[in-house]
C-alpha cells in the first residue's frame, strides 16, 4: 500500500462506518446546549482539563521564536537548555500504526509553551502548545485548505493585536487574511464585545488566528500577559457525527451548542480568506476555559486528504483524564481504534499512560492520565 499500513486503513474504514451508522441519530445527541458556552464546565466526569494542542513540527527553534518572542507565550525550561532527541519505547508503541515500521527507528524532542488564560484558576495547569519535532520516520507536510475537513487552527486571544501583528509582519510571517490587515467581526458565538482578528501561519505553515476582544474578557492570565486565552477550531465533514464522536469518547460533560442556521459573512470570509457559509458547534472543555469549535462548510471537499501523526503541520488535542481505561472502553464500544496495535493506552513513563484516536476527519485526539497505574515493566 502507498502511504498507510493495511492496519491503519482498516482503522479509518471501521471508524468511518461506525460514525456513518450513528449519523442518523447524532443530531439529537449533539446539540445539548441552548446557547454558546460561556461559563467553565466543572470536571465531574472523566475529563479533567484541556492538556495541550500538540503540533508536529519541522524545527523547534523557529517555532519557539514565533510563539514566545513574537506572540508572548512563555517557554517551559530555559531557552538555552539543550533539547536532545530521544527514543522512547512508549511513544513508539502508542503510535505503532504509522507508516511502515519506521516508527521504531524514530526519535523526537519536545518544547512546551503554556497559553495564559487557559487555566481554571490562576496558577493552575494551563493548556500548552506541545511542539514535537520527529526524525527518523517518513513524513510530508500537511497543509489542507481551511475549508477541508481535517484542517484545524489555534485561536489566540491577545491583549494588543496591532502591536503583536506588527512584530509578526516585521519577521515576514505569512498572512492569510485578505488585505493582510485585521478585520472586525460583527459577532461571534459565545464572545461579548468587539472582535478584531487576523489569521496567519506559523513557521510550519499551521494556521493561527489572533483575536483582540474589547472590552477584554475575564481571564486567569497574569495582569501583564500579552495573551488572555485560546480556542481550538477543527474543520469537520459532518458536524453532528463529529460532535457525537467527541461526546462518545470524552463523555456527556462535553456539551455542544450547534448553530441553528448557516453562518458566515464578508468579514468571516476576509478573515480566513475562505468563502462560503458554514455551520458550527462549540463546547467548553470540562475543567478549563478552553473552547473547542467544530466547523462544517456547506460546500466542502468530501475527498479530503488525511495527515498522519508524524506529518509536520498536523495537530492533536489532549484531554487530561482521570483514568484512560474508561476512555479505552468507550473507544472499543464505538468500534474505533487507537494508534496502538493493542488498541489500548500505553505507558509513556512509569506512571503516565496515553493514547491517540483519530476523529472522523483524521484529526487526532489524545487522552492521558497521571499516577493511576504503574508500569509493571518499569524498574
Amino acid at each position: 500500500m502507498s502511504r498507510y499500513t493495511k492496519s491503519a486503513v482498516t482503522v479509518f474504514v471501521t471508524m468511518s462506518l461506525a460514525v456513518g451508522l450513528a449519523a442518523s441519530r447524532a443530531q439529537a445527541a449533539c446539540g445539548t446546549l441552548d446557547a454558546p458556552p460561556t461559563a467553565m464546565v466543572p470536571a465531574t466526569g472523566e475529563v479533567l482539563r484541556a492538556g495541550h494542542l500538540g503540533r508536529e513540527i519541522g524545527d523547534t527553534q523557529p517555532l519557539i521564536h514565533f510563539y514566545s518572542d513574537l506572540i508572548g507565550l512563555e517557554l517551559v525550561g530555559p531557552r538555552t537548555a539543550p533539547r536532545p532527541f530521544f527514543v522512547a519505547r512508549g511513544l513508539q508503541v502508542f503510535a505503532e500504526l504509522g507508516e511502515d515500521d519506521d516508527v521504531y527507528k524514530s526519535s523526537s524532542r519536545v518544547a512546551l509553551l503554556p497559553i495564559p488564560g487557559t487555566a481554571a484558576t490562576p496558577g493552575a495547569p494551563e493548556m500548552t502548545i506541545e511542539a514535537i519535532e520527529i526524525k527518523g520516520i517518513k513524513s510530508r507536510p500537511y497543509h489542507p485548505a481551511l475549508r477541508d475537513p481535517g484542517a484545524s487552527y489555534l485561536k489566540i486571544i491577545v491583549r494588543d493585536l496591532d502591536k503583536t501583528l506588527a512584530q509578526l509582519k516585521a519577521e515576514r510571517a505569512p498572512i492569510i487574511t485578505a488585505g493582510e490587515a485585521p478585520v472586525t467581526l460583527a459577532a461571534w458565538p459565545g464572545i461579548t464585545g468587539t472582535i478584531r482578528a487576523v489569521m496567519l501561519r506559523d513557521t510550519d505553515g499551521y494556521p493561527v488566528q489572533l483575536m483582540q476582544i474589547t472590552p477584554a474578557p475575564a481571564s486567569t492570565a497574569p495582569a501583564d500577559s500579552k495573551v488572555l486565552g485560546a480556542r481550538v477550531a477543527i474543520v469537520v465533514d459532518n458536524l453532528e457525527a463529529s460532535c457525537k464522536f467527541y461526546q462518545d469518547l470524552a463523555g456527556p460533560e462535553l456539551k455542544f451548542w450547534v448553530s441553528p442556521k448557516l453562518m458566515g459573512d464578508k468579514a468571516d470570509a476576509e478573515l480566513t480568506n475562505t468563502r462560503g457559509p458554514f455551520r458550527m458547534a462549540q463546547a467548553m472543555v470540562p475543567g478549563s476555559p478552553a473552547v473547542l469549535e467544530l466547523i462544517e462548510y456547506k460546500d466542502h471537499n468530501h475527498e479530503f486528504k488525511r495527515g498522519f501523526i508524524q506529518d509536520p503541520g498536523t495537530a492533536h488535542f489532549l484531554f487530561m483524564v482521570k483514568d484512560t481505561d474508561a476512555i479505552v472502553a468507550r473507544v472499543h464500544a464505538i468500534k474505533a481504534h487507537t494508534l496502538s496495535k493493542a488498541n489500548d493506552a500505553t505507558f509513556i513513563s512509569p506512571t503516565v499512560r496515553s493514547m491517540f484516536v483519530p476523529d472522523p476527519q483524521g484529526f487526532w485526539l489524545e487522552f492521558m492520565d497521571h499516577d493511576v497505574k504503574k508500569d509493571p515493566t518499569a524498574k
